[in-house]
């Protein structure tokens, strides 16, 4: 995939848009600490927002269905909301900057005196350059989200309850999670929901090696008791906090209906799982239940798991 960008992008902006990923900005500011004190700390101060930023936008990311094995997409986004990032917070991000800097200038025992609000003074602050602005770098962001999908990747944007596949994909599952709810003790939207949130909304399904689909829509592996079919993909795994690609076996079902009920067997069955069990229509309680006893290594699965069966309870009342 070759991405166009405008050649508008001038030496100029150059000079003034430093690339997010640059391991000597740090460097660079040591050394103005000692030449400019105040110029150094306003810099600290924007660098602070920016990281601040990009851990927002990665948070948001991350509270997104994408693709696990799509590596590619995932730098070039990365990349991506790194520069707008770093261009955002120079051109003024949220304020953060101007209470940072002020808490500089006190700590140094210099006064900020109206310095503070230079950071946000767009005189001072460069714009987001051309290749990121409509014309050029969103377009091309879209371009590559285009691409991906036609490609059959999916990618961040999946489709919400509110598009015609979510109904699709709540219409066709909501029979089985009935059978599977009435086992559980839970709503049968709160299964619909789990569904959901481990296979994005059925587009990021589980394949065979055939490329045939597994109907395994709730990430269930395949342990070494289970005697059914099997498939290995590569999965993203949590260790200590930190998002790792590993290949691991998954459990292939002839049907939908065959992966929901080993689903309730499974969770009935496991002690690990009993909190989640007969929690109604606690949500909070059966979210909090799963991630308890392990069923994802996300620090964040039951948030995740909350946010998507709120997303499924709006739906009902729209309808």
């Amino acid at each position: 995939m070759t991405t166009q960008f405008s050649s508008t992008y001038t030496a100029n902006d150059a000079l003034n848009q430093q690339l997010a990923v640059d391991p000597t900005q740090m460097s660079s500011l040591r050394s103005r600490m000692a030449k400019d004190p105040k110029g150094a700390a306003k810099e600290a101060a924007s660098q602070f927002e920016a990281l601040l930023m990009g851990t927002m936008l990665k948070t948001m990311r991350e509270t997104k269905f994408d693709d696990e094995g799509d590596s590619a997409m995932d730098t070039y986004r990365g990349m991506l909301d790194q520069q707008m990032v770093q261009s955002l917070s120079r051109a003024g991000g949220m304020g953060i900057a101007d209470l940072v800097y002020k808490q500089i200038a006190k700590q140094s025992g210099f006064d900020a005196g109206s310095d503070a609000s230079k950071l946000r003074s767009s005189a001072t602050s460069p714009v987001l350059p051309t290749r990121f602005t409509q014309s050029s770098g969103v377009k091309a962001y879209q371009a590559a989200q285009s691409e991906a999908a036609s490609a059959g990747l999916a990618t961040a944007q999946v489709d919400s309850t509110g598009s015609s596949d979510g109904k699709s994909f709540i219409q066709g599952m909501l029979p089985h999670a009935r059978n599977a709810a009435a086992q559980l003790g839970v709503a049968p939207e709160f299964v619909v929901a789990h569904a959901a949130l481990e296979s994005g909304w059925g587009k990021r399904s589980i394949r065979n090696a055939d490329g045939s689909n597994s109907h395994n829509l709730f990430g269930i592996k395949a342990t070494g008791d289970w005697q059914g079919k099997s498939t290995s993909i590569t999965t993203t795994e949590y260790v200590n906090g930190s998002a790792q690609k590993k290949v691991e076996k998954f459990r292939s079902y002839d049907s939908y209906a065959d992966a929901f009920s080993d689903y309730a067997s499974m969770l009935k069955n496991a002690p690990r799982y009993q909190a989640a069990l007969n929690q109604g229509r606690n949500v909070q309680g059966f979210a909090q239940g799963l991630q308890n006893g392990g069923y994802a290594t996300d620090p964040r699965y039951a948030r995740k798991l909350v946010d998507v069966a709120a997303s499924l309870a709006q739906q009902a009342v729209r309808s």
